[in-house]
């Protein structure tokens, strides 16, 4: 993968979505900018019929030290909006952030949000449809391991208008430092789970019992095979089985073994370790790359090249089957066709719960709600998805000597 597009803005750039902010069939880039290094906006990159401007043409009113962002329609309008994780507060790590909502009025975000939840070091979150209400709730990632103590993860449920509330409707048992979360149907029983990246502690998976997370981890890693410096998490069936496997890299700077792991469902047992040299590592993603219909990697670290794990049927490769060619700290990952020259669409029907094939992007619904790969509903439901096809991947970096990235895919 070559590089295609650099960002005139080299800010810290951290969190990052795709999404057709203007409904105009063209995919767009948000960038969150801050993490705990220097306040920053958000920032929107317009795709104008497969070209993407290199300086972002809408700039949020607010700065802060903001982390990672999830996407989704919250008010279930057709538009999609934007919650973000802000890091740390105004006084960086002796005051805590919180959660922003951006909502899209129109085809436009609002310049300020109109929904925050305070007092949380919160570096990540993400929108799923865990009580199969037909609305996106939000999972929190709660945890700040520099200097502060640990504390419990949440999630708010929506209310179908696109508010949270004010107290959320779950937490976690006890405290950790959580850096990342998901959802995905774990065990295949129709229900999203949640499954939260820690620090410092075991990486955990949360079973849906009657439409909130159990109150205690249905799975833990082991703790033989720690410590565990769990910086992101992602899922899919990478060998095939029909069960989901999550993937999560182990950063190394606060003790961590620097490697990228696969453990594999229904059990989720440790199938898969990364082989090359240790590293800081940080953002990865499962895609197939190559077209050959099975998973394969992509994962980056901080000061480092991106890695490319293809995948042979049976799981992924143990070292780098390609990488790039400049070391950047890759903070991360979306999948985009920028040009849309493979915007075929097929019509999906279902009922509750259904992954998207290909996690490709949906384009129309009625009945349910979407985020992040997962199609939900209360009932009966059809939409309107791109077929699965190559996609280029955009890549948020916080090194200020280069700008965010696009990497073209192979011809």
């Amino acid at each position: 993968m070559a590089e295609a597009w650099e960002s005139a803005e080299a800010d810290v750039a951290t969190g990052l979505g795709v999404l057709d902010i203007d409904q105009d069939g063209d995919l767009d880039l948000l960038v969150a900018n801050g993490n705990d290094i220097t306040p920053g906006p958000l920032r929107l990159y317009l795709n104008q019929g497969g070209v993407l401007e290199t300086t972002a043409s809408w700039v949020s009113d607010t700065s802060a030290y903001y982390g990672h962002l999830s996407v989704g329609d919250l008010d279930g309008d057709g538009l999609e909006d934007v919650v973000v994780s802000r890091f740390l507060g105004p006084g960086r790590f002796t005051e805590p952030g919180g959660v922003e909502r951006f909502m899209n009025l129109g085809g436009a975000l609002e310049p300020s949000p109109s929904w925050t939840a305070e007092g949380l070091f919160s570096f990540s979150n993400a929108l799923g449809d865990l009580d199969g209400d037909g609305d996106l709730d939000l999972a929190v990632a709660v945890g700040e391991p520099y200097k502060n103590p640990p504390g419990r993860s949440l999630l708010f449920l929506n209310d179908g208008a696109g508010d949270f509330g004010l107290s959320p409707a779950w937490t976690t048992e006890r405290d950790r430092h959580a850096m990342d979360v998901t959802f995905a149907d774990i065990n295949g029983d129709g229900a999203l789970d949640l499954a939260i990246a820690n620090l410092g502690d075991a990486h955990a998976v949360y079973l849906n019992e009657g439409g909130l997370p159990a109150a205690t981890p249905s799975w833990e890693a082991p703790e033989e095979l720690g410590p565990y410096e769990g910086n992101t998490v992602d899922w899919g069936d990478v060998n095939g089985d029909g069960a989901l496997d999550l993937v999560i890299s182990d950063n190394l700077q606060l003790g961590g073994p620097g490697v990228v792991r696969a453990w594999c469902g229904p059990s989720l047992e440790l199938c898969w370790t990364s082989k090359d040299e240790a590293a800081y590592q940080s953002a990865l993603s499962l895609e197939d790359v190559d077209g050959d219909g099975d998973l394969d990697l992509f994962a980056g670290s901080w000061w480092g090249v991106g890695r490319l794990y293809l995948n042979d049927g049976a799981g992924l490769s143990a070292t780098p089957s390609a990488t790039t060619e400049r070391s950047i700290v890759y903070e991360a990952l979306a999948w985009l066709d920028l040009d849309g020259s493979h915007a075929a669409e097929v019509t999906l029907s279902g009922v509750g719960l259904a992954a998207v094939p290909g996690r490709a992007p949906v384009r129309s619904l009625v009945g349910a709600v979407s985020a992040d790969g997962w199609i939900s509903g209360p009932g009966a439901w059809t939409a309107t998805v791109l077929a699965p096809a190559p996609r280029d991947l955009a890549v948020t970096t916080w090194d200020k000597n280069v700008g965010n990235l696009l990497f073209q895919r192979a011809p």
